[in-house]
């Protein structure tokens, strides 16, 4: 089961953005968890994640995406910045990646070019650190590190500020 894992920015609106594209997904049993994120403590966030069944917790920098790793429940985690919208046939590529390749890193890419090109030269210079739009194993979220590089899936997702 997939579990999603959002950094919240301190908007609500950003944040009730992805979880309206996540929603479908619960209701169709391929997403079991959510997890926010906030760098500080943020009752907006906190209260949208109470609402929604989300857990919150507290943490900033790098480490946002290993701790929610650890509170997560699922083999396999969807890492998303809150106003992150993937595209409506998200779940269905997700899926397809899970049986095809269970075991290698996958990437939901920004929609829009430049954003695209930075993520994925981020992910190059980083060294494998985790980022959002990044489809993985728990262990390796909890390792902070991709085990090897992301496939990139045929969908993207695009940025609600």
């Amino acid at each position: 089961m997939l579990a999603a894992i959002i950094r919240s920015n301190h908007s609500a609106s950003a944040l009730a953005a992805t979880f309206s594209v996540l929603i479908p997904a619960v209701a169709e049993g391929f997403l079991g968890h959510a997890v926010v994120v906030a760098a500080s403590p943020d009752p907006e966030s906190e209260r949208l994640a109470d609402a929604t069944g989300a857990v919150h917790l507290v943490a900033a920098g790098r480490e946002a995406w290993q701790l929610g790793a650890e509170q997560a429940r699922g083999d396999w985690l969807i890492l998303l910045d809150a106003g992150d919208v993937p595209q409506a046939h998200w779940a269905q590529a997700v899926e397809r990646h899970l049986m095809l390749a269970p075991e290698r890193p996958a990437l939901i890419a920004r929609r829009d070019l430049l954003g695209s090109l930075r993520e994925r030269a981020a992910l190059l210079l980083q060294g494998r650190q985790l980022a959002a739009g990044l489809v993985l194993p728990r262990r390796q979220a909890r390792a902070g590190t991709l085990e090897t590089g992301p496939r990139r899936l045929d969908c993207r997702r695009e940025r609600e500020l």
